[in-house]
């Protein structure tokens, strides 16, 4: 039995290999090809852009395990029907439940690898992609540094510099700035050094002029002043304040979030509850998918023509399960005390397994009755 157990699972890790890259890759490419234009039009490198897709791969790659261990089972269990496999095994006396058990197995072990995604790595790779992304942010700032030439970072927003000397300083700067409603502000000064703090690009310009001209009222107001500390970050719309997100923070802490995490992401208690339960939920996908996908077309005979239906009646319960989960998620977010629905279409799912094994039992051992007699005669 330990030998067959194995035969099914080696079976199951090539096809899982092979639709795991092909829809990583799919899902991978769709999502670079939109920041690619974005980072290679911002001026960024190739590296660069690796980096962040690489980031994004945790992501990726927990959306798309369920389905990746539910198309293997299928694939799997579809060529042991066509090779007469099942059948050879069945007369062999091994039960429904018995052909189940590598499928189980293999469900687990995909389960925990969703699960060590889901918890910890995506988390991570979050937090990770927020900082690269800030990095970023000061580099596109001080690329707006260009010596004789007006740029135009953003719409309403034109930046110019005489030069920049050989220690850095910029000489002659000239910024125009018509974002502010019912206001132009124009900022010019002899002087000025860029310097970087945390997580933003600083200009500081020396001996200069700020004018402000109100459209409303046609008033012109002057100030002068000696220096002056201007947030250049803001000029490519790249920085903006913006809170914590909830999937940065671990599984733990999400169940029970503290006021300070509570502060940092603008979120309710409920809706840190309602991801930390979304991760826990997630692994048993990846689980429950393979499993269904076995049983069903485990109720079907031995055909020449296949079993294209029973592979239609799997992939429709999957695609039902997955659809009630919604719902059951936005119950969540009114009333927090119904988590436990959030598992019920995996807890659905495995007692339409157990109905299907039982089913299956029920007709071969029917099977064996009818062929009592004949074998007696």
């Amino acid at each position: 039995m330990a030998k067959l157990d194995r035969y099914i699972l080696s079976q199951l890790m090539g096809p899982f290999a092979l639709f795991a890259l092909t829809l990583i890759g799919v899902y991978w490419v769709a999502r670079a090809i939109g920041l690619f234009d974005q980072l290679i039009g911002d001026g960024q490198s190739v590296r660069v852009f690796l980096e962040i897709m690489i980031l994004f791969l945790p992501q990726v790659v927990a959306i798309v395990l369920p389905v990746v261990t539910f198309a293997a089972a299928v694939y799997v269990s579809n060529r042991l029907h066509s090779e007469s496999e099942i059948v050879v095994m069945q007369s062999a006396g091994i039960s429904p439940a018995g052909l189940l058990k590598p499928f189980l197995m293999f469900g687990l072990l995909v389960a925990l690898l969703a699960g060590a995604l889901s918890h910890y790595l995506v988390p991570v790779s979050l937090i990770r992609l927020e900082e690269r992304q800030a990095e970023l942010s000061q580099d596109m700032a001080a690329r707006l540094i260009v010596g004789g030439r007006f740029i135009h970072p953003s719409d309403n927003v034109t930046f110019f510099v005489r030069e920049i000397d050989a220690d850095g300083s910029l000489v002659d700067i000239f910024l125009h700035d018509q974002r502010p409603a019912g206001r132009d502000v124009t900022y010019t000064a002899h002087k000025a050094v860029l310097f970087r703090l945390e997580d933003d690009a600083r200009l500081v310009m020396f001996d200069g002029l700020i004018q402000t001209f109100d459209k409303n009222n046609l008033l012109l107001t002057k100030i002068q002043f000696d220096e002056f500390v201007f947030d250049i970050g803001t000029l490519t719309g790249t920085r903006e304040a913006r809170p914590r997100r909830i999937g940065e923070y671990s599984t733990l802490a999400a169940l029970f979030p503290t006021p300070a995490m509570l502060a940092a992401t603008g979120s309710s208690v409920d809706e840190f509850r309602l991801e930390a339960h979304k991760r826990l939920e997630q692994p048993l996908q990846s689980l429950v998918y393979p499993l269904i996908g076995f049983s069903v077309l485990l109720l079907g005979s031995f055909s020449r023509f296949g079993v294209f239906r029973q592979v239609l009646g799997a992939v429709a319960m999957v695609v039902l399960i997955s659809t009630i989960s919604v719902p059951l998620r936005d119950l969540m977010r009114r009333d927090m005390d119904l988590w436990p629905l959030i598992y019920l279409p995996d807890i659905l799912g495995l007692m339409a397994v157990y109905l299907m094994l039982r089913n299956a039992g029920r007709k071969r051992f029917g099977r064996r009755r009818m062929r009592g007699p004949e074998v007696a005669a």
